[in-house]
């Protein structure tokens, strides 16, 4: 038989014996609402970018959208939000840090004879959010003279033990930290860890230019290499830390009829900066000090003494640091509550004990698994993990608790106050949205509530990584969705209506 001939028996053969070839179903089509936000984020200028965003009904429980929720994404400052929620629920809202003024030695004939010492608890409030560091020493000057103290023959002493030494969160950019937002946290802590440096010009082009701190302070000496320029000249001024010690270097010109420019700069050590200022606002205001200002790490156990207490400084309840944590998205804030947490629930007041905390919580309330790998509290690391999903399980868990109103209330609020208040103003979604934004380079976040035109409550985050735009570019993005979804219709039912 001819081999064609063949070749085309048997294949008709198993076409006769082979079953019909099954008919596929159409894939279910997109809602609305999911191909309307598909599109959003299918921004072709993001198209090198990930997207990673998940949108629930809080009344429903039903999940309005999600891509890539389950994936990890470098969170920015919404790591704030995980910290944020642990610490108000591990501390409790009437939490208060307490730092004690003590004696080393007695007081007779208005004289202190020994060291004063301040044993911090890691107070990040001792700061201008808070009414500043002048009027507060100025205080503490009036309690010692209340108590007979008018000069102390020792020096003044700062102690920072509630914490551990390590100044910086894990995997810290190394050119970041000359900047107030990467500023160094103690169990001291003083003016948020940096000082505002004024650049303003001389009297005549050539002179140097006239610096001043804010706090004033000795214990970070100028190094003024900046001169005047002549009028109408570029402002080329820059005000940074020494290679070494406290420092600052002001360097470039400062045009003659400019204003005065404003710098902020981390300080090193923050106990000793502590301690210095303190020392100086006491002599200011006529207590006498003999002997220096001292980091008690610095000092011989020969040279300790008994200690008692002369009073407590107590600072305000966790719902007023909160908001100065979440709202101007302040990092040092975010350390400390992850150390005090350590302290309080581990017994150490370390990163390493503030996130075994976290593990533990995440674990008992039963959020997503594997969804979240934190390396700081602030969330300036990009060490830091975590998935849209494990956020917004988070925020809804919250929601639930007794502590939910001062959560609420503690996240920005668009158009309103916060990192959110020059965003969605004139739109439904001012003074609706509460939400944390984040941003790195690459990274812009967004997460938190909204409650939509029908009255349906909302939990939502937003984090896009890679990217190469600008953050405002991310913003448009993010914000067009939430307007999306804002004007959502829904049944009573919660069911999307056609």
């Amino acid at each position: 038989m001819n081999r064609l001939i063949l070749a085309g028996s048997l294949a008709a053969a198993l076409g006769a014996c082979a079953p019909a070839a099954p008919t596929l179903a159409p894939a279910p089509a997109r809602a609305p609402i999911a191909a309307a936000l598909d599109s959003i984020f299918g921004d072709t200028l993001f198209a090198r970018a990930q997207w990673g965003v998940l949108v629930r009904s809080l009344d429903t429980g039903e999940t309005l959208y999600r891509r890539n929720a389950e994936k990890l994404f470098v969170p920015a400052s919404n790591q704030k939000i995980v910290t944020g929620a642990f610490a108000l629920e591990t501390l409790g809202p009437d939490f208060r840090y307490r730092t004690s003024v003590e004696a080393e030695g007695p007081v007779s004939g208005g004289v202190l004879a020994g060291s004063l010492v301040v044993r911090g608890s890691g107070d990040p409030t001792i700061s201008p959010r808070f009414g500043g560091v002048r009027p507060l020493f100025r205080a503490w000057a009036d309690s010692l003279r209340a108590r007979g103290i008018t000069r102390i023959a020792g020096a003044v002493v700062g102690n920072d033990d509630v914490f551990d030494d390590v100044p910086l969160g894990r995997g810290w950019a190394w050119d970041d930290l000359d900047a107030s937002y990467s500023a160094e946290v103690s169990g001291l802590q003083l003016n948020e860890g940096y000082v505002t440096v004024r650049v303003g010009p001389g009297a005549r082009p050539g002179d140097p230019v006239v610096v001043t701190l804010d706090p004033a302070t000795a214990y970070t000496p100028v190094i003024n290499q900046a001169t005047t320029g002549a009028p109408g000249t570029a402002r080329a001024a820059d005000a940074t830390r020494a290679p070494l010690g406290p420092g600052i270097v002001v360097t470039g010109t400062a045009p003659a009829d400019s204003a005065a420019e404003e710098f902020e700069v981390a300080v090193r050590d923050n106990t000793l900066f502590f301690a210095t200022a303190l020392r100086e606002s006491l002599m200011e205001a006529g207590i006498r000090v003999d002997g220096p200002a001292l980091d008690d790490d610095a000092r011989p156990d020969s040279a300790r003494r008994p200690a008692t207490r002369l009073f407590v400084h107590t600072s305000p309840p966790m719902p007023e640091v909160l908001a100065a944590f979440l709202k101007p998205s302040q990092n040092q804030f975010g350390e400390i509550l992850l150390k005090t947490m350590g302290r309080h629930l581990r017994g150490a007041g370390t990163a390493a004990a503030g996130l075994a905390v976290e593990d533990s919580l995440a674990r008992a309330w039963a959020l997503p698994p594997r969804a979240f790998r934190p390396a700081d509290g602030s969330g300036l690391s990009r060490y830091n993990l975590v998935a849209p999903e494990f956020l917004t399980a988070l925020l809804e868990r919250m929601t639930r608790s007794p502590n939910y109103t001062v959560f609420y209330n503690a996240m920005p609020v668009a158009g309103v106050d916060g990192t959110l208040r020059n965003r969605m103003k004139g739109t439904p979604l001012e003074g609706n949205v509460h939400a944390k934004t984040g941003t790195l380079s690459g990274v812009r976040s967004l997460a938190g509530y909204l409650t939509t035109a029908a009255g349906e409550r909302m939990v939502f985050a937003i984090l896009v990584n890679n990217h190469t735009l600008s953050a405002s570019a991310a913003d448009r993005v993010s914000e067009a969705a939430l307007l999306r979804v804002y004007h959502h219709p829904r049944t009573g039912a919660g069911r999307e209506v056609p």
